[in-house]
């Protein structure tokens, strides 16, 4: 299937968009452009307008664009399909703190919107929290991490946290610019910071940035275009139900709860109950009791329709003691 939608996209690349590309100023090769609704109208990402009648941000834009599309085509598909399926629960976080949604394309680029993901630079989860950039930063959230449990890989916690650096980087440096606020959030606010006090009154489209975020914001850009225009792009790929679930909060457990356990009153699968709780660490597959450095409990999600009855039987099996 796979290879069908690449040659798919290949062959759309060339038959709808090779006469425009050919001719387009710049281009020695066909590839793929700008659909013709963005050329006239524009294009907005995080509320801000891309300048893409600048030929320097286009090429730029175009550049990630041809990337995504030639060179991880099969990866990017995979980002959309986990985007419908667990996207919902992240972009609900980003509304509720006021961050733009369009923020939700970082997490496919950060972490291929896997919960386990690690960088090498030690970054982990959802949004590869914990890497070297975020411990130089005093004001960074913190967040829980134990034997059982790893606040970094809970799709609500993770968001949570990566929202309130994201404000601390617009509210200090970036003057209400969320691609400044996205750089300073990828290579560090001091080396941002440095950046624009050099150049003040000049956008993220103006200044040299570190390599990371030289790159990875025009791709973010790259990939909400293909995303809003994937019948121009040829990516023509079915969109998976978002997941259902009822939400217990957190519950202050008297003692550990293993995940299967919960599994079994759902008549659910491990890996299934897992996948609603990714905070837990596979590895152990409990959540843990409530104690001094967790003092409020964890939160469990259990499948649509289950909460009460879960709830119950925590309480009558001993789990729960309010």
């Amino acid at each position: 299937m796979c290879i069908v939608l690449i040659l798919t996209g290949m062959l759309h690349s060339v038959s709808a968009n090779q006469a425009q590309a050919a001719g387009a100023e710049g281009f020695t090769r066909a590839q793929y452009i700008l659909p013709p609704e963005v050329q006239k109208k524009g294009f907005v990402f995080a509320g801000a307008r891309i300048p893409l009648d600048r030929r320097e941000v286009s090429v730029r834009v175009l550049d990630q664009v041809n990337y995504l599309l030639m060179d991880r085509r099969a990866g990017m598909m995979e980002w959309f399909d986990r985007m419908a399926v667990i996207g919902p629960m992240i972009q609900a976080v980003l509304q509720e703190e006021g961050v733009p949604n369009d923020l939700i394309y970082l997490v496919a680029l950060l972490s291929d919107f896997l919960p386990n993901s690690r960088t090498r630079s030690g970054g982990v989860g959802w949004w590869a929290l914990a890497s070297g950039k975020d411990k130089k930063v005093a004001s960074t959230p913190q967040w829980l991490v134990t034997n059982d449990w790893d606040d970094r890989r809970d799709p609500v916690l993770s968001t949570k946290i990566a929202c309130g650096i994201l404000q601390g980087a617009q509210r200090k440096i970036a003057n209400n610019d969320w691609l400044l606020a996205t750089a300073a959030f990828i290579d560090g606010a001091d080396k941002i910071e440095a950046i624009v006090r050099k150049a003040p009154g000049f956008s993220y489209w103006d200044m040299v940035m570190p390599s990371n975020s030289e790159v990875i914001v025009p791709r973010l850009v790259a990939l909400k275009l293909i995303d809003t225009h994937r019948q121009y792009y040829g990516v023509d790929i079915s969109r998976l139900p978002p997941l259902q679930y009822d939400s217990l909060d957190r519950v202050k457990l008297a003692k550990d709860l293993p995940l299967h356990v919960v599994a079994k009153w759902c008549k659910l699968s491990p890996r299934s109950l897992w996948e609603l709780n990714p905070g837990v660490d596979p590895s152990t597959g409990v959540l843990a009791k409530a104690e001094t450095r967790s003092p409020g409990g964890f939160p469990l999600r259990v499948p649509k329709g289950m909460g009460d009855k879960v709830r119950q039987l925590l309480r009558s099996e001993g789990y729960l003691t309010n």
